[in-house]
Formats: C-alpha cells, sequence, structure tokens
C-alpha cells in the first residue's frame, strides 16, 4: 500500500507543478496593447517594417477593452510561424493545387458538380487539416494564452474551434453539394447540385422592378420562408403583402434545396451567442428574433447596428485608421 501511497502522492505533486507551470504561464501573457508581443515582433519581423511609431496601446485599447480574451490570445500568436506552417503543408499545397486548376462555370450544372467533387476530395480534408495541424497547434503553443478564448468560443458556439470550424465547412458543402432530383418547369426530370439550383433561382431578373422585390429578402418572417421562396405571396416584417419573383420568368424555385439551408440555421439557432441582445443605436435586439416563429430582425436595424460606434467591425476600423 506505501508503494501506491507513494505513486499517488507523486502524481498529486506532478498535477500541482503542471499547473503552477500553466498558470505562471498564463499570467504573464501579454495583449494587443503591447507593442512587445509576440504577435507584434513577429509582424514586423515578417514584413520588416519598423512598428515602433504605431501606439499601439490607443490603437488597441477599445479592442482589448471590450474583447479581453481576444486581444490576450492575437497578442500570443505568431502569424510568421502560422503562415510558413501552412506554406510547407502538403494538405495545403494539393488544396491550393486543385483551386488553381479547376475551370469549372458555376453558372452551369456541371459547373457545381464537377466543384462538388472538388470539395469533397481535396477541400474538406484541407480545412480539416488546416484547422487540426497549424490552428490548434499554434493556439495550445501560447503558453495558455489562447484558453480563454478558447472557452469564449466554446461557450458562444457550443463547439471547440476546431469542431466549430470544420462543421460549419460540413454544413456549408451540405448545401452547395447535396443533389436534388426533380421535374422542372418544362416538365423534364433534372438531377442537379443544390449549389447551382440556389444560385440559378435569383437569374429571374430581368428588370428593375424584380431587383427591388429583393429587398423583401431582409424582411422575411421565419414562418413566411418556404411561401417566399417558392414565389408565394407572403406578409412581410412590415405587415404587407408581398413577392419575390422566385419561379418566374422560365427559371425554377431552389424547392428542397431550402432543406440544407434550414438545416445550417437550425445548428446557428443553437449557438448561446443568439440568445444576447444587442444595442442598435439604442434599440434593443434580441438576437434570438432571427430564428424564433414569426419574428425577424429588420434589415434597417441590421444596418443601424452596423454604424454603432461600439461593435467589433466598427472598432477595427477605428484601429486600422489610428
Amino acid at each position: 500500500m506505501r508503494l501506491y501511497a507513494s505513486r499517488f502522492h507523486a502524481l498529486l505533486v506532478l498535477i500541482v507543478a503542471t499547473s503552477a507551470h500553466q498558470s505562471a504561464e498564463a499570467s504573464s501573457c501579454t495583449t494587443l496593447r503591447d507593442s512587445t508581443s509576440t504577435f507584434a515582433k513577429s509582424l514586423a519581423s515578417w514584413t520588416e517594417t519598423d512598428l515602433s511609431p504605431i501606439d499601439f496601446s490607443t490603437v488597441f485599447k477599445e479592442i482589448d477593452t471590450a474583447l479581453p480574451w481576444l486581444s490576450k490570445c492575437a497578442a500570443a500568436i505568431d502569424p510568421k510561424a502560422i503562415y510558413t506552417s501552412l506554406a510547407s503543408s502538403s494538405s495545403v499545397k494539393s488544396c491550393l493545387s486543385a483551386l488553381e486548376k479547376y475551370d469549372g462555370d458555376l453558372s452551369t450544372a456541371d459547373g457545381w458538380s464537377s466543384m462538388c467533387t472538388m470539395a469533397e476530395d481535396t477541400i474538406m480534408p484541407c480545412v480539416k487539416s488546416v484547422m487540426t495541424d497549424t490552428i490548434m497547434d499554434a493556439l495550445d503553443s501560447t503558453g495558455g494564452c489562447c484558453d480563454d478564448f478558447l472557452d469564449e468560443v466554446k461557450t458562444l458556439f457550443g463547439d471547440s474551434l476546431d469542431e466549430f470550424v470544420i462543421k460549419l465547412a460540413e454544413l456549408g458543402a451540405n448545401i452547395a453539394c447535396s443533389e436534388r432530383t426533380f421535374t422542372n418547369l418544362k416538365s423534364v426530370s433534372t438531377k442537379e447540385m443544390c449549389g447551382y439550383s440556389i444560385y440559378n433561382s435569383f437569374t429571374f431578373i430581368e428588370s428593375d422592378e424584380e431587383v427591388s422585390s429583393l429587398l423583401n429578402l431582409a424582411e422575411i418572417p421565419n414562418d413566411q420562408m418556404c411561401n417566399a421562396f417558392a414565389g408565394k405571396a407572403f406578409t412581410n416584417t412590415n405587415g404587407k403583402s408581398v413577392t419575390i419573383g422566385f419561379g418566374t420568368n422560365g427559371v425554377d424555385t431552389m424547392g428542397i434545396c431550402l432543406d440544407p439551408i434550414d438545416t445550417f440555421t437550425q445548428y446557428m439557432k443553437s449557438w448561446e451567442i443568439f440568445s444576447e441582445t444587442l444595442n442598435a443605436n439604442g434599440i434593443s435586439v434580441s438576437l434570438s428574433d432571427l430564428f424564433t416563429s414569426g419574428k425577424s430582425i429588420t434589415g434597417d436595424v441590421f444596418f443601424s447596428y452596423a454604424t454603432t460606434s461600439t461593435n467589433l467591425p466598427v472598432m477595427g476600423i477605428r484601429a486600422t485608421d489610428k
């Protein structure tokens, strides 16, 4: 028993020592406001640029205050090392080579079919390799400085960062590459990828009036989606009965291809981030309205938030202007 106890004691010491080491590393993390951060030094070396005239403390103050977990992680990242790793990756080289050689016409059904073959055989394996072998390795090598960032991603989106990105890629590919078999408006049995069906469904546009009808895309209540994309009359968020010209001028609607889009939106609905409320210039916006039956968020509210001084893109733009 003493032998086992001594081993257990040694294990406890090892755990405590490891935890202390990790905490010490994490406590020494810098932020984007620090001109001596790994990010700043790597960027200066990579671009061979003197960054000393940049007041990092002022430039990144807003981002650091609003998103400290992002600032701390970004500061610990070595962009030059990540680029070098990507450039030497056989998976990335194969992916880039396939993209360079691809000459399909995405305005045709055949073009989408060949693109989907490439996506399945080359692009998806490349995405998975990059996330697991490069990005996650880079984050894990920051000595704990990206732990808060990774925890925040898990909280907001329900998956670890690599799982989240890979799932997005898979669901996106599912939208583009689900195969649809139907009888078209010319009464011909047709088989095509949903990417082409979705693209083609918008080619009904032949006039300025039909272009204007697309503005209603920003005002479709959740329970009116099927009617809207079938070209049927629906009541928009302003209470008006309107139609969008899908299925007119001899162009087929996207039909069953709404299903993989719905699968994607249901995944988005599960994200914790959509339980939050935003302030759009004094207007309180519940993001869950994007997915609640009979509700939506109008285009003007989105535009109002996009111009709000406290949202991340605007803060980023201000940072680059300083």
